[in-house]
């Protein structure tokens, strides 16, 4: 006899940025949703709340009893200035915190664990765009976290023959986001921004519902073994997205710009200098294609990003505006 009960999903990090997202949308596709938080003044209608840490074992233990899936949203993001090179603090959170979660959750017998990760595990490639192929070598502490947590995660669920579902979001944006997208919005609504080189290099980039979908999308679907995807909407040129959110910001589109060889020259001194303030990478960054194939993920999935590029920055800018 099939059980007509909903099954019961575990989410971390459920009340952040995506991990709230996921949350809304799982409570529409009939999952019972327990959340796991660390703030106890997080309550979450209509869900169970369990308040602690992923450092915690216990907590850890209570949270995966008698659940059908995990999905592994809540890590260490979002850190700008000195603390960026913080690799010890990076690690304790989203690999040692990763491995101690999966553990649990393999111990209670979930056989499905769908873990948020990063295109940023990539590292600089070179190509036209980075597929799933590509191998991946992590430059900032950040990353380094993110994909020894990818390796922890693997060999754990290995070892019990458990499915592991790996997805890489490009940069994910959209109300809540407190990171490059949302900086980038503060600079052109404060009017501190000057372009770095022609702005036609691409970056890819996904809203923050679109993300959550393709973690429900993901639990719908578990595969056998660990398997990994790149999550992205299509890619847009740095003029198509500052564009879009000068349009929302109701600002004209900045038209004051630095030639190229004048950047790499900048880039080049502030190396000498150490990179105070970390300048050349951010420039390396920005002017840089960021382009990354989700291709795998919608074929196998049966998955396609809906919001468009400029309703999407629109809902970010209203949200930050309001806040």
């Amino acid at each position: 006899m099939i059980s007509s009960l909903p099954k019961r999903l575990m989410i971390t990090g459920a009340s952040g940025f995506l991990g709230s997202e996921i949350v809304r949308l799982a409570r529409t596709t009939g999952w019972r949703v327990r959340a796991l938080v660390r703030n106890p003044q997080k309550r979450i209608e209509g869900v169970e709340v369990i308040q602690g840490d992923i450092a915690d074992p216990a907590v850890l233990r209570r949270a995966c009893e008698g659940v059908s899936a995990v999905v592994h949203a809540a890590g260490l993001a979002h850190v700008f200035g000195p603390a960026t090179k913080d690799l010890a603090r990076f690690h304790a959170v989203n690999a040692t915190g990763t491995a101690q979660l999966v553990g649990a959750a393999l111990e209670a017998g979930v056989p499905h664990i769908v873990l948020a990760s990063s295109v940023s595990v990539y590292g600089e490639y070179f190509g036209e765009k980075c597929d799933e192929s590509v191998p991946c070598h992590p430059e900032s502490p950040y990353a380094t976290s993110k994909r020894q947590a990818e390796i922890e995660a693997a060999e754990r669920t290995a070892a019990v023959q458990a499915s592991l579902t790996i997805l890489r979001f490009a940069t994910i944006y959209g109300e809540g986001d407190h990171g490059n997208v949302a900086r980038l919005i503060g600079a052109l609504d404060r009017s501190r921004f000057v372009w770095p080189g022609s702005g036609l290099n691409r970056k890819s980039l996904v809203y923050k519902e679109d993300a959550a979908r393709a973690c429900l999308a993901a639990l719908e679907r578990p595969l056998p073994g660990t398997e990994i995807f790149n999550v992205a909407a299509q890619p847009a040129s740095m003029r198509e997205i500052v564009s879009a959110i000068c349009c929302a910001l109701g600002r004209p589109v900045p038209r004051l710009g630095i030639p190229m060889a004048l950047l790499r020259v900048a880039g080049a001194i502030s190396h000498k200098m150490g990179d105070p303030g970390q300048f050349g990478q951010q420039l390396r960054k920005f002017i840089h294609d960021d382009v990354y194939d989700a291709s795998r993920f919608e074929a196998t999935f049966g998955f396609s990003p809906a919001m468009p590029l400029v309703e999407g920055m629109r809902r970010e800018v209203r949200w930050l505006r309001i806040r």
